[in-house]
C-alpha cells in the first residue's frame, strides 16, 4: 500500500479512520485498480476550486470546461417520477472532482459521455425507483443513476450511496474503460417495484456492456473494478452482468435478500472476469455462467453462506496489472457493514478539517509529545504524526523487541508492520518520548 508523505498520510483509493471515530480523506487522494492505468485518474486536481449549495450550480460547474473540484453541499434536484425518465441530470465534463461533503445528497443522476479523467466521492444519489418498460413513459429513455457512455475513460466513483436508479443504478457501457468503483453501496428500497412483479421490475443494478456488438461496445475497453463494494438490500441481479472487457470483482459483499433475485455476478458475451476474495450471503446463483460464450471466469478465495446455484468459474481469466489489498473474508461483513467507516457516503472529514486525536493524552513522562495518534486504518494500524516536526517511530512486540522502525516526516503517517494487538509504540522526538499501545492489527 502506497503512502505518500502529505499530512495525516495519504492513501491511493483509501480513506483513514481517525482515532475519534470519522472517517478521513483527502481530495487529492487516487484510485487503485482499473481508474489508476492508462496515466491515472486526477479530476479536477490542481483546478478551480468551488462549493455549490443548488442543482443549478453543480450543473453549471460539472459541465465547465477545465478542470474544477466541486464541492457539493446539501441537498439538491429531483429524481422526478418513477417511469417517466424526468429526473434531474448533471452532466460531467472531463477533469473533474465532484465531491461530498458529509450528507450531501443528489436527488437525480449523472451523465459521463465521451469525456476523460473524472472522480465522484461520497456522494448520496437517488433515483425515483426501479421499473421496467410498463411502468411509465419512458419507455426505453428510463434514466440509470450514474451513466458513463460513449468511450469514457478513467473514471473513480468512491464511497457512494446508489439507490433506486429508474433503470439501473451505474451502468458502464459502449467503450467506456479504465473504471474503478470502491467503497460504494448499491441497493434499492420499496420505492422500486418488487423484483418478481412481471413487467415492471427492474431492479438490474450494474450493466458492462449494453450489448454483444463488439463494434458498439469495444473489444478491447470496459475494463472495470469493483472494489470493497456492497450489493445490498433490493438488488434482484447484474452485480454486475459483463459483456467483453476484463473486470476485476475483488473483496466486495452481496446480501440482497430480494426474492425476484436471479444472479449475482454473470458473465456473458465475451466477458473476461476475476471474482476474488468476496463474500456472499443468501444469495441465488451467485456466479452466472450466461450462455457459456464468455472468455474465462476466475473464482477464488470466496466465502459463500447459505448460497444457492452456481458458485465456480470456468477457464483461467486475465491477471490484474495492479494489486489490491485485501481483507480477510471472515471480517469483510462487519468491515463493509460499518456505519462509520464501511460502503456508502461514509466519508465525514476532507483534508486540513481532519486533526488526529491524541488518544494516550497529550504529555508523556519525559515532556509534551501531543498531536500523535495510532488510527484505525482499512487494512491495519496507521502511525500519523501531527507534530510540526519529525519523530522517530520504534514498534516493540510483548517481549519488548524492536519490530519495526521508521523515520516519520512532520505531518506524515506510517502503516505499521503487522502484529499482534498488545504490541507498542515508542515515539521520540525534541526530547520527548511517548508511547503508544496497539489495540489491534489486521
Amino acid at each position: 500500500m502506497e503512502i505518500a508523505t502529505t499530512r495525516f498520510g495519504k492513501f491511493a483509493g483509501l480513506a483513514l479512520v481517525l482515532a475519534s471515530g470519522a472517517l478521513a480523506a483527502s481530495s487529492t487522494e487516487t484510485p487503485m485498480g482499473w481508474a489508476s492505468q492508462s496515466g491515472g485518474t486526477t479530476g479536477g486536481a490542481g483546478g478551480t476550486v468551488v462549493t455549490v449549495k443548488t442543482m443549478a450550480d453543480l450543473q453549471k460547474y460539472a459541465k465547465a470546461s477545465g478542470k474544477y473540484v466541486i464541492w457539493v453541499d446539501g441537498t439538491m434536484g429531483s429524481f422526478g417520477t418513477r417511469g417517466e425518465g424526468n429526473g434531474d441530470r448533471v452532466t460531467v465534463s472531463s477533469d473533474k472532482s465532484i465531491l461530498g461533503l458529509p450528507g450531501a445528497h443528489i436527488k437525480g443522476g449523472f451523465d459521463l459521455s465521451g469525456v476523460k479523467n473524472v472522480i465522484l466521492r461520497n456522494l448520496i444519489v437517488e433515483g425515483p425507483g426501479a421499473c421496467d418498460n410498463k411502468c411509465g413513459s419512458a419507455g426505453e429513455n428510463r434514466q440509470d443513476n450514474i451513466t458513463i457512455v460513449n468511450g469514457t475513460t478513467n473514471v473513480w466513483l468512491d464511497h457512494m450511496d446508489i439507490f433506486d436508479g429508474e433503470d439501473g443504478n451505474t451502468d458502464i457501457t459502449k467503450k467506456s474503460d479504465y473504471v474503478t468503483v470502491s467503497n460504494t453501496k448499491f441497493h434499492y428500497t420499496d420505492k422500486s417495484y418488487a423484483s418478481g412483479t412481471a413487467g415492471y421490475s427492474h431492479r438490474y443494478c450494474n450493466l458492462l456492456g449494453g450489448s454483444d456488438d463488439s463494434t458498439k461496445e469495444g473489444a478491447h475497453n470496459l475494463n472495470v473494478t469493483f472494489y470493497r463494494t456492497w450489493w445490498g438490500e433490493g438488488v434482484g441481479e447484474r452485480m454486475p452482468r459483463v459483456r467483453f472487457g476484463k473486470v476485476h470483482v475483488a473483496n466486495s459483499l452481496f446480501t440482497s435478500t430480494d426474492p425476484g433475485q436471479n444472479h449475482c455476478v454473470r458473465a456473458a458475451y465475451k466477458a473476461n472476469l476475476v471474482v476474488e476474495g468476496n463474500v456472499f450471503i443468501g444469495q441465488k446463483k451467485p456466479i452466472d455462467l450466461y450462455n457459456n460464450d464468455f472468455v474465462a471466469i476466475t473464482v477464488k478465495d470466496n466465502l459463500f453462506t447459505g448460497c444457492s446455484g452456481n458458485m465456480t468459474g470456468s477457464g483461467t481469466a486475465f491477471t490484474p496489472p495492479y494489486t489490491l489489498p485485501m481483507s480477510s473474508t471472515a471480517a469483510l461483513e462487519a468491515d463493509l457493514k460499518d456505519p462509520v467507516t464501511g460502503a456508502g457516503a461514509t466519508i465525514t472529514c476532507w483534508d486540513n478539517g481532519c486533526k488526529p486525536t491524541d488518544i494516550e493524552g497529550s504529555h508523556s513522562e519525559n515532556g509534551p509529545l501531543g498531536l500523535v495518534s495510532l488510527v484505525h486504518a482499512p487494512h491495519g494500524e496507521l502511525f500519523v504524526n501531527g507534530q510540526e516536526h519529525a519523530v522517530s517511530a520504534v514498534l516493540l512486540d510483548l517481549a519488548g523487541r524492536e519490530v519495526g522502525r521508521s523515520e516519520v516526516a512532520a505531518g506524515s503517517s506510517w502503516m505499521l508492520p503487522q502484529g499482534n494487538a498488545g504490541q507498542m509504540l515508542r515515539v521520540t522526538g525534541k526530547g520527548a518520548i511517548r508511547t503508544l499501545q496497539l489495540s489491534r492489527v489486521h
